[in-house]
């Protein structure tokens, strides 16, 4: 007598179903994957950055690059925007585009949904951002500080003047550098978020996650538990949640004095 080796449909359902079963729970598990290799991808994109800067301040004698596209697109300085200054030591392209980046705003115009309160031809043209404690607005001042002394204090040496060089911060791999800017909004368009409104606000998290994409790496974008990914002025990066990099004008990783 012969046996017939096929399968039965019984048998086929049994095995599309196994099959069915294994991919439902890989599926999640290969996406979780391609998310953190695009978190590492984007720390590189930062360390780069970083190490470009570095030469910056070896040329210019300490001094940071500076910002110059604005939010809203007013007073737009494209002669000192660090997108521009920055790239003559990058020795490549530079890597604007953070692979975490998944901002409806990029152009350039006429491509790209127009910018929040922008001029209708404005687009995002960068991912990252600087810490608006680390550039110079203008007259060599940055008037912005934590309590007490409010938006006012002195900067080191009681000279009123900006944290726009090496020498004048004191832990530079406790100081965020580069952020990543929030995807959506009036910021999507800037080159800077304005840290100083985030101090004395209810809710931190909130407003900053109107500014800088705080959750780009993981959790919802106005909570304490989201995360980011950030550079530092000593040249690293690294992942951290909000609450990591800012909890109060006391305590916070952007402000060169209360850094640690």
């Amino acid at each position: 007598m012969s046996t017939s080796k096929a399968f039965t449909l019984i048998e086929l359902l049994v095995v599309i179903a196994i099959i069915a079963l294994l991919v439902s729970i890989l599926l999640p598990s290969l996406a979780r994957a391609k998310h953190l290799a695009k978190v590492t991808m984007c720390k590189n994109n930062l360390r780069g950055m970083e190490i470009a800067h570095w030469m910056y301040m070896t040329e210019y004698k300490g001094c940071f690059v500076n910002v110059g596209l604005a939010h809203g697109g007013a007073h737009s300085r494209e002669d000192i925007a660090w997108i521009n200054t920055l790239q003559g030591y990058y020795g490549d392209r530079l890597l604007a585009r953070s692979p975490l980046d998944i901002s409806p705003h990029w152009g350039p115009h006429p491509q790209g949904q127009p910018i929040e309160g922008a001029p209708p031809e404005q687009r995002r043209r960068v991912s990252y951002g600087v810490n608006s404690f680390l550039v110079d607005f203008g007259n060599g001042q940055n008037p912005w500080g934590p309590p007490p002394g409010g938006f006012s204090r002195n900067w080191p040496g009681g000279d009123g003047k900006a944290y726009n060089r090496l020498i004048r911060v004191h832990t530079p791999a406790a100081t965020v550098h580069f952020v990543i800017m929030a995807f959506a909004g009036p910021y999507a368009g800037a080159d800077h978020p304005h840290v100083e409104n985030w101090i004395g606000h209810p809710s931190p998290p909130t407003v900053a996650g109107t500014q800088v994409q705080i959750n780009a790496a993981d959790g919802d974008v106005d909570s304490w538990e989201a995360k980011s990914n950030y550079g530092f002025l000593d040249g690293h990066a690294e992942t951290q949640s909000f609450k990591e990099v800012f909890t109060d004008g006391q305590r916070n990783s952007f402000d060169p004095l209360a850094a640690q």
